[in-house]
């Protein structure tokens, strides 16, 4: 008796505990419990790989200009990159430099005169694979800046990423944020036109053309920007010289040494800013600016609250598509809520009928372990901050059935040591012994079962996996050494029936 007043102790403080758990913190409701948006999208792994060859286009042209070799020009294709050089006898040279300068590149000779280097197939497959990872780190940390409760940003097969929102039912601004690269640069203005035409005379491979944000007036501008979106510090909302929301930004010490050595040398010409292929705003240098600047434009207060939040979490790797969007309505996830409280309480008083009908008092004590059972997995839940969804209510329904399936495998047992004309302590004790092997690897597999469901799983199925896992460990608890407890108590104040 003085081990079972030690346990039920422990079990009071547990209890309350849990209790204290389940009321100061509830359960995260999952997107198709609470509404809200879910997204698929898929980076741009095409146009990655171009800015690819173009960085390493441009790292080759400047080593090679600085170690002296005679290069006649860099040309950058989709798939390649070609080396014009002038001395044959360079050639060995240029090699090895390239093969010391990039790992994992195809070097070819087609003709004299023109080297050809190409990306192997494993550096694709490796950059692919950065990207989505880059593009996920991103994105949460976008999402993160929402206060959304819970939000699922994971990858969906080999290259594409799932997003769901539970409560956020802005279909428009999810998409706005979580779609745009906040490809942030500042380039110099080489010249501007209403006429496309009219700048396209003077095209060259170092310039570019990018529109107006309005589209109305097209600029000549360099190809190379001086600051990007990674030199960026941070971004904060603010009002430009006629109180019209702006986005402030500063930049990091580095950039800043840079953009101000770049702005005291082209003071009196305009600056582009751009923002996502699109010119914004091009004010003219009127003096040197060193750590911070202004983006201008027809900004509404929650384009700018948005455009901050972008700019301050970082840019994408490459353009995104959105393949699939869906918003699931509050009023669903209400639905289903109610469906399942009700096909809970009504399997729950089936099963107790059940159970105490076949096994009486036993019974009695065996829905006692399944009440605590539900009691320790809601408060699992709520303590580790999971998000409870319908395929997780699935895995609570499961679990319950396998705590009932290990009370009876017990009760059985017993019984068929009363059979053996044991008395009814040492069945109970003969009953647990012989049976708890069993019981025993039932639940490690299930715990195995459920953790290779969330490492591999995603979305609704780690929703399944979560509840089973946690409700598994609290099974044993309850409905294995707790359910032993009581039936020894009962046993000892002889109110046990089997």
């Amino acid at each position: 008796m003085r081990n079972a007043l030690y346990n039920l102790t422990a079990l009071l403080v547990l209890v309350i505990i849990c209790l204290g758990v389940v009321i100061y913190k509830p359960v995260n409701l999952g997107l198709d419990l609470k509404g809200g948006i879910s997204i698929v999208l898929e980076p741009d792994y095409r146009r990655a790989v171009i800015l690819e060859y173009e960085k390493t286009a441009r790292l080759i042209e400047s080593k090679f200009r600085e170690a002296g070799f005679r290069i006649l020009d860099v040309v950058i294709y989709k798939d390649r990159i070609d080396i014009e050089y002038l001395e044959e006898k360079e050639l060995p040279y240029i090699r090895s430099a390239l093969e010391q300068m990039i790992s994992e590149v195809i070097i070819e000779n087609p003709s004299a005169g023109i080297l050809s280097v190409r990306f192997s197939e494993a550096y694709i497959e490796r950059l692919r694979k950065d990207i989505v990872d880059q593009t996920i780190e991103v994105l949460r940390n976008r999402i993160d800046k929402l206060g959304v409760a819970q939000p699922v940003v994971t990858r969906l097969g080999k290259e594409r990423i799932l997003i769901e929102l539970p409560g956020f039912l802005d279909i428009e601004r999810a998409k706005r944020i979580i779609g745009s690269t906040a490809s942030l640069e500042l380039r110099l203005v080489i010249d501007s036109s209403f006429s496309k035409e009219d700048l396209e005379r003077r095209l060259t491979k170092d310039t570019e053309i990018l529109p107006s944000r309005g589209g109305n007036e097209w600029f000549l501008v360099d190809r190379i920007p001086v600051i990007k979106g990674a030199d960026l510090k941070t971004a904060y909302t603010s009002q430009d010289e006629f109180g019209r929301p702006a986005v402030g930004f500063e930049l990091t010490s580095e950039a800043a040494d840079r953009f101000g050595d770049f702005t005291s040398r082209n003071i009196g010409k305009r600056l582009a800013i751009v923002l996502e292929g699109e010119v914004v705003s091009a004010p003219v240098i009127q003096s040197r600016i060193s750590d911070r600047g202004q983006i201008t434009g027809n900004f509404t207060p929650q384009e700018v609250r948005d455009l901050a939040l972008i700019l301050r979490t970082g840019s994408l790797p490459t353009s995104v598509s959105i393949l699939q969007e869906k918003v699931v309505g509050p009023s669903l996830g209400k639905d289903a809520i109610e469906q399942g409280i009700k096909a809970g309480i009504l399997g729950f008083i089936l099963l107790l009928f059940i159970v105490i009908s076949r096994y009486k008092m036993a019974g009695v004590s065996a829905t006692v372990s399944i009440l605590l059972n539900a009691l320790l997995l809601w408060a699992g839940l709520a303590g580790l901050s999971a998000t409870l969804t319908l395929p997780g209510i699935a895995g609570i329904i499961l679990n319950m059935g396998i705590a009932v399936d290990s009370n009876v495998l017990i009760f059985e047992r017993v019984r068929e040591e009363l059979r053996l004309g044991n008395t009814l302590r040492k069945s109970v004790e003969l009953g647990y012994k012989k049976t708890l092997s069993a019981v025993w690897d039932t639940h490690v597999t299930l715990l195995v079962a459920s953790l290779i469901l969330f490492q591999f799983g995603s979305g609704p199925v780690k929703g399944f996996a979560t509840t089973l896992a946690i409700g598994t460990v609290a099974s044993f608890l309850s409905n294995v050494y707790y359910a032993k407890v009581f039936l020894d108590i009962l046993a000892k104040k002889r109110w046990l029936k089997m």
